[in-house]
């Protein structure tokens, strides 16, 4: 994110935390909170072919906010006080109906601090249909913000996501029901390619037991070539060992810069964290490729894509190619599943570093990732 943009996120965090204690009102919340968050993304609350206030329909149903692009509506927002939790279905179902009558499909809802956006075309009912949160005070999603700004609304950047998410995810439950099938034309597809390398064909009733042991993920990066993941194992054209990095064996240096444009070079801070982080696992004997990609860097151990990481302002984001359980009891109050939850990584599994002290409960989890 811009520096100007950052800074002011920042003053919102701490006024964020001063209104908590004084129990604000929603009107309160939307001027002090929602409406700077907002201006600070672009978007001009004084022109109302830009931001309509109070927007409603025939039937007396209406929205806090109607953002839009040359008159033309773009996304929804309702608003609610800083210390509403958000999670009440019912409004949440309402809402997403008023969107749809409006032809609308994206939905904001926010308290100030947390921000919820739904996507009217994914399948289920009101909560169903979150696409991504964050949240101005933990863990911020700086791509996910930069979405939100209004030259980013004028190209349809978050909508072009959601489609492909939405896309993404029928085709998923369309691949898993045809594993899950034994459909004879696939089985016969692969007993073919299986053929031709090794000689000799397998049992349909192997392949097809065999296939329902795959599981498949989407990696929401859609910036990058290859956006599948089956199993643990990435479908990706971009890898191979000319390409690769080994930082064990302090290969040639073009990459390092690469790594570098990851880093704030105003903020030294995250890069100390990423090389102490690097030096410990080599320290363990975890021996790895490292494969920069526009969003986050990745760990690779065999062309298997097992640790992403995305740096940001203080702190590293972290994902790991695992499950929720996956990781033992002792851990699961350190990490986020974020299976259902769009993220810049492969791996289901987020965790957020901040000094070198989260080492000690990161690193075995690293481990199991890797080993996995």
């Amino acid at each position: 994110m811009q520096n100007e943009l950052i800074s002011k996120i920042d003053d919102l965090k701490t006024k964020i935390s001063e209104l908590k204690q004084k129990n604000i009102n929603e009107a309160q919340t939307k001027e002090w909170l929602i409406r700077p968050f907002f201006e600070s993304l672009g978007w001009d609350f004084s022109n109302p072919n830009e931001v309509i206030h109070e927007d409603g329909d025939m039937a007396g149903r209406r929205c806090d906010y109607n953002f839009c692009i040359n008159s033309n509506s773009k996304f929804l927002v309702e608003a609610k006080a800083l210390n509403n939790n958000l999670d009440d279905n019912k409004m949440i179902i309402e809402k997403l109906n008023y969107c749809t009558n409006k032809g609308v499909p994206i939905l904001i809802i926010t308290n100030g601090n947390l921000y919820k956006i739904y996507f009217s075309e994914l399948k289920g009912i009101g909560k169903d249909k979150k696409l991504n949160e964050f949240s101005l005070t933990n863990d911020i999603n700086e791509d996910l913000i930069e979405k939100l700004s209004k030259n980013s609304f004028a190209n349809d950047k978050l909508l072009n996501y959601a489609k492909k998410i939405w896309l993404y995810t029928i085709i998923k439950k369309a691949l898993l029901q045809l594993f899950d099938s034994g459909n004879k034309s696939l089985i016969n597809l692969i007993n073919n390619i299986v053929k031709d390398d090794l000689g000799h064909k397998f049992g349909d009733n192997d392949i097809a037991n065999a296939l329902k042991q795959f599981r498949l993920e989407i990696n929401n990066n859609f910036e990058d070539i290859s956006d599948f993941n089956i199993g643990n194992k990435k479908i990706d054209e971009n890898i191979n060992n000319d390409e690769n990095v080994t930082i064990a064996d302090e290969k040639i240096d073009d990459y390092n810069l690469k790594i570098e444009s990851h880093f704030n070079p105003k903020n030294p801070f995250t890069f100390d964290i990423y090389n102490s982080l690097n030096t410990e696992l080599f320290k363990n004997g975890l021996t790895y490729d490292i494969f920069p990609k526009k969003k986050y860097i990745s760990l690779v151990k065999d062309k298997s894509h097992f640790c992403q990481m995305h740096t940001q302002k203080n702190k590293l984001k972290i994902w790991l190619n695992l499950e929720i359980y996956d990781i033992p009891e002792q851990y699961l109050a350190k990490v986020r599943d974020v299976s259902n939850v769009g993220h810049w990584g492969i791996g289901h599994i987020e965790c957020v570093v901040r000094d070198e002290n989260d080492f000690n409960w990161l690193i075995p989890l690293i481990k199991i990732a890797y080993n996995k």
